[in-house]
């Protein structure tokens, strides 16, 4: 490239320097002769041509480097992104959450899953120290709205009392969410009637089987059982005592009925006391039959916390004991013979032994021991009355 600028300066001076001799010559009348300029000039472009083009590629080549670099300094300066976070541990649930107030009521969900159903009578004030009788429920989601409505309704109606409705997560007697954990967390929580005679259980479809099946099996847990519209299967049999048991069918149920009826067959010969409701088609009114039939069965509403004493005022502060002064004691006398000399002994009266003195009993508490005598008033003596001194006057 630096060649061929070179060659390409040097043909072009030569050029030049040929056309201003043929100038200069013409002054002279010399022959023009222009071939030997124009060779010269074309020499030089093409050398000059041969470099622009060996230099074109290096002047392109470092406009785009200072282009690519102008770029890079333009560009916005990316930021990485801070190192991502330890999540932090969510918060445990609630022990106790409320999920609604159905019929009035409270419905809580502990972490286990069971539910508790608060009857609206349960937050009023009068009830403060009072225990309900609790109703173990086993049935099927779509039925709870009926079972809250249906125990309200009886207590409204005054046919049944109120209730504490639990709903284990699972029917199983030896589950770790079943019916004997569940009652004991509630027992802990809230204020309910943890005896046998207090409380019951019922069953809803497919739960039914279970929770008289429970109930005949497991004594000394309920004193009432109920089942719903359910099949129940042969029961083993048994001598021990069992609670009383109400079987209820539905309108229309056929199949649970015929079960219903076998089981009460089966359990008469053992002199069990079975009841059976029939032809109920509201499922409402069916639960406020039950709630009537487990208040006939169970205890009521108890007064279960004993209120605190009443405060005891303090004692009023003893009075102040005054000292007393000690008693000195007083030495024994002999006794004097009261008879005058010259007189016959038989006049004197009977002597009495030899007995202390008696001191005179001390002052009162409120009177002092002491009394602090007054000083004596001024006498001012009149002027024709002052004694006169009676020392000899001194001579002079």
């Amino acid at each position: 490239m630096v060649l061929a600028g070179a060659a390409a300066v040097l043909l072009g001076h030569r050029a030049l320097r040929h056309w201003w001799a043929e100038r200069a010559g013409k002054a002279y009348e010399l022959p023009v002769d222009r071939s030997g300029t124009a060779v010269r000039a074309g020499a030089a472009g093409t050398a000059a041509l041969l470099a622009a083009a060996l230099a074109l590629p290096l002047l392109g080549g470092g406009g785009r480097e200072e282009v690519d670099a102008g770029a890079a300094a333009l560009a916005p300066v990316l930021v990485p992104p801070p190192p991502a976070r330890t999540p932090e541990p969510a918060p445990p649930p609630p022990e106790v959450r409320t999920l609604g107030h159905p019929a009035g009521g409270t419905l809580d969900q502990l972490q286990d899953g069971t539910r508790v159903w608060l009857p609206p009578q349960y937050a009023s004030r009068k009830a403060a120290g009072i225990g309900f009788p609790v109703v173990v429920a086993h049935l099927p989601a779509d039925a709870e709205t009926d079972l809250y409505g249906g125990f309200a309704l009886a207590t409204k109606r005054r046919t049944a009392d109120s209730f504490v409705l639990v709903l284990p997560a699972h029917c199983a007697p030896g589950s770790a969410h079943g019916p004997a954990t569940a009652l004991a967390e509630v027992a802990r929580r809230y204020r309910v009637l943890a005896a046998r005679t207090a409380t019951g259980v019922i069953g809803v479809g497919a739960g039914a089987p279970c929770a008289v099946r429970e109930a005949l099996a497991t004594t000394g847990r309920y004193g009432a059982a109920a089942g719903i519209s359910g099949l129940y299967p042969p029961l083993a049999p048994s001598s021990l005592p069992r609670p009383s048991l109400l079987l209820a069918v539905a309108t229309g149920d056929t199949a649970a009925r015929a079960a219903t009826l076998r089981l009460r067959a089966a359990l008469h010969p053992h002199g069990d006391e079975v009841r059976v409701i029939d032809g109920i088609a509201a499922h409402r009114e069916l639960f406020a039959q039950i709630a009537g039939y487990m208040t006939e069965k169970l205890d009521g509403p108890a007064k279960t916390v004993t209120p605190p004493p009443a405060p005891v005022s303090p004692a009023a502060p003893a009075p102040p004991v005054l000292p007393v002064a000690p008693v000195l004691p007083v030495p024994l006398v002999p006794p004097v013979s009261p008879v005058p000399p010259g007189f016959p002994p038989s006049f004197a009266p009977p002597l009495s032994p030899l007995s202390p003195l008696r001191p005179s009993p001390p002052l009162p508490p409120s009177l002092p021991a002491t009394r602090t005598p007054t000083a004596a008033p001024w006498i001012a003596y009149p002027p024709h009355t002052v004694p006169q001194s009676r020392k000899p006057p001194q001579s002079s």
